[in-house]
């Protein structure tokens, strides 16, 4: 008898997929992919038995029911719908003892999803192997599989939970893509042959040099263009050492950015690495950098993934690369990257194996959020270590991650990239930062009107609305807020580079949104107190191109401590150093210290979610995968709003009325769109229209803010989002 793995519709079963052929190229796949890590044999296993459910009369009764097809010899056992996932599971459990069991969380997911070894509701994988199954074609089984794991164990058997429920993750992520495309391949072949159809990393080298080295000969001979070139050469200097951790520590303006992708591009050509991925915090960054590499790669080689990309419908390429990272530069977010490390869904560990094997940049790395620092820690051990990872941790404030005393979960042997960091810095400081003390919305208001050009930064909305409205009515005054939507922030960072650059008045309120990679230059700089990270990214918009020869930075405090707890701590952290290392602000020195400071005060508040803990609890396979899903870099959900008062942003909302897929317009409506929290949603009950389902827009001019963007709630004046 025959045994099928997939029908096409419509069509007779000589057409369908044969099972053991289905098997057998999966198997293939999920041994190659698992290769880069040194488990090929682990991805074989997983493929020939993870469909062998199928191999029931049970299975093939109901797959020649569903596609009205009469087969005597199996008509008599169906029995309705009949899963088929557990059986490859309880036979390799039963055969293979404990490497039967890391395998048979893969097998037994690979449709829904990892789950946890035993849980209260007993659907946890220990109760369903113990269940009874059908008799399978015995023919379908290969159970042959070196039980020794393929990865180093560190620190005893402290980490040991830890790792193997990475590893499973892993295996899983390469039976999970490779049964994905040989599906694909069988029902829609045009499809699968749009993917990997990549340059090579050799090829993006040819690409890369001739863009960046025309960009270097066209810039000004200034001594930050200078330090630039020498933060480059010992970039390409790197490049040349053996894979593992490394650190890029370059100020803010120092072209780390171009300088980074140098490094890992001649790194993976000397090392033979498969792809680059840039990891980056911010969304409002990432589409600015991701343009960048698009420039000098080209667009064919860049893909970009967070949650505001929605690729053209047109361009599948892009489309099926966001679905297992198989392009050679990947653009993503720190939620992106982790969560996917930390998730049991197939559709979010599919692309994991690509990671191996690969070079990963993380920018502004001081930005992953105290509470999941150890989660996020870890992850960049068991990568380096175990998976042929090089990692660079590039930032102008290095955060103490550092294995100590003190710290005793940290990175070890991170090797620096510039040669000599405390001259780096000398050498680009291009500011005087004083911290002028206490000080009233008044005091701050004359300070910033005594110069025809500055920028002033707060923690808060609500600080920066009272600021600006404070400052006399000019046409060089300007605000800026994360309310704002993307085409009008665009809008007013062009009006205020022209000003800039025309030495026109151009007096600038913001909240920290302009700290995320926003090049702009202004002479003097005012910065409410916070973290000693935000006071070196506000610095980087002071004199950044250095035209003057210091440009001033003045720290203050308001009267009225931020009631929000992160800004109140970060600022005290900060306060402690100014004496100190007073006019050494922005040395690494001064960086190291207010970090280990600030750690030590939240070392219980690391890992908040107990993740690591729970991890490590598995170290006899008892993974509870369900609940290590629970890390979220990002737990506060937010809402779109579409901001529709442009002529563009009310044709595509009308469009929305007749479209059946609405997706190319909400690509266009991107960049109309702001984020909200679920209360602020509610507040704006009864003005916000409703096209479709769970899409809101708002059409009111009254309650939008044309200069400073925020949104109002009615009557005028009364409130709004702060």
């Amino acid at each position: 008898m025959k045994y099928y793995a997939h029908s096409k519709e419509g069509e007779p079963p000589e057409c369908w997929q044969l099972l053991r052929e289905h098997l057998v190229q999966v198997s293939n796949m999920a041994e190659d992919f698992a290769s880069f890590f040194n488990a090929s044999t682990w991805g074989r296993i997983l493929g020939e038995n993870h469909d062998i459910g199928k191999g029931t009369n049970e299975w093939q009764a109901w797959l020649r029911h569903v596609n009205n097809v009469e087969d005597t010899a199996f008509s008599k056992f169906y029995i309705g719908h009949v899963k088929h996932a557990m059986h490859g599971a309880r036979w390799l459990y039963d055969y293979l003892s404990q490497a039967g069991k890391l395998l048979s969380y893969c097998i037994a997911g690979h449709h829904g999803g990892l789950s946890n070894w035993s849980d209260q509701e007993g659907v946890g994988l220990k109760s369903k192997l113990a269940q009874p199954q059908e008799k399978i074609d015995i023919s379908l089984r290969t159970p042959k599989i070196e039980k020794n794991l393929p990865f180093s164990i560190s620190d005893g058997a402290k980490r040991f939970g830890f790792q193997l429920q990475f590893f499973a993750r892993m295996i899983f992520s390469c039976l999970v893509d490779a049964d994905y495309l040989d599906t694909e391949a069988f029902l829609d072949k045009e499809k699968n042959e749009w993917r990997s159809q990549y340059p090579s990393v050799e090829e993006l080298c040819g690409r890369f040099w001739p863009k960046f080295d025309s960009l270097r000969q066209s810039a000004a001979p200034t001594p930050v263009n200078k330090q630039r070139e020498i933060v480059l050469n010992n970039c390409l200097e790197a490049a040349k050492q053996e894979p593992g951790l490394f650190s890029l520590t370059v100020p803010t303006g120092g072209g780390k950015t171009l300088s980074s992708m140098a490094f890992a591009l001649e790194h993976a050509k000397k090392y033979h690495k498969r792809r680059i991925i840039y990891v980056i915090p911010f969304t409002t960054v990432i589409e600015q950098n991701a343009a960048v590499f698009r420039d000098v790669l080209g667009k064919d080689a860049v893909l970009e993934h967070h949650c505001n990309f929605i690729p053209e419908d047109s361009d599948w390429k892009t489309r099926l690369a966001t679905e297992n990272w198989d392009a050679p530069v990947i653009v993503t977010t720190n939620v992106q990257f982790f969560n996917s490390f930390f998730s049991r869904k197939p559709s979010k560990c599919r692309k994991l194996h690509n990671v191996a094997d690969s070079v990963v940049i993380f920018d502004e790395v001081q930005s992953v959020p105290v509470e999941k620092l150890k989660p996020c820690l870890e992850v960049l051990k068991e990568l380096t270590m175990n998976y042929d990872v090089s990692a660079v941790l590039c930032t102008a404030t290095q955060p103490a991650i550092g294995q100590s005393d003190e710290f005793p979960s940290g990175l070890q042997n991170v090797s620096e990239i510039i040669q000599d960091v405390p001259s780096m810095f000398k050498r680009l400081k291009r500011t005087k930062e004083k911290f002028v003390g206490e000080i009233d919305i008044s005091g701050l208001r004359n300070g910033i009107t005594s110069h025809e050009q500055a920028l002033c930064i707060v923690n808060t909305r609500q600080q920066a609305l009272d600021i600006f409205n404070a400052l006399p009515e000019a046409e060089g005054n300007f605000h800026l807020s994360a309310l704002m939507y993307p085409s009008h922030r665009t809008q007013k960072f062009k009006e205020i580079r022209t000003e800039l650059a025309h030495r026109r008045p151009c007096r600038l309120i913001s909240t920290q949104l302009i700290e995320a990679g926003v090049d702009v230059d202004f002479p003097v700089v005012f910065r409410a107190t916070a973290g000693m990270d935000s006071i070196a990214q506000a610095a980087g918009r002071c004199n950044r191109e250095g035209r003057n020869d210091k440009g001033q930075v003045h720290l203050f405090k308001f009267k009225e401590e931020t009631p929000h707890p992160h800004f109140r701590q970060t600022a005290q952290c900060a306060e402690l150093l100014f004496d100190k290392f007073s006019g050494q602000l922005l040395e690494p020195g001064c960086i190291h210290e207010y970090f280990l400071h600030y750690y030590w005060l939240n070392t219980h508040r690391m890992d908040e979610d107990n993740i690591v803990e729970t991890c490590n609890s598995g170290q006899q396979g008892n993974i509870q995968f369900k609940d290590i899903a629970r890390f979220q870099m990002i737990k506060t959900a937010t809402c779109p709003i579409i901001i529709a008062l442009e002529d563009e942003a009310i044709s595509l909302v009308d469009q929305l009325n007749f479209m059946e897929y609405s997706a190319p317009v909400l690509r266009g409506l991107q960049q109309y769109t702001v984020q909200v929290y679920p209360y602020q949603l509610a507040d704006l009950d009864g003005w916000l229209e409703q096209p479709k389902p769970g899409i809101f827009v708002l059409q009111s001019p009254e309650l939008y803010s044309d200069q400073t963007g925020l949104i109002c709630k009615p009557p005028e004046g009364a409130a709004f989002f702060g």
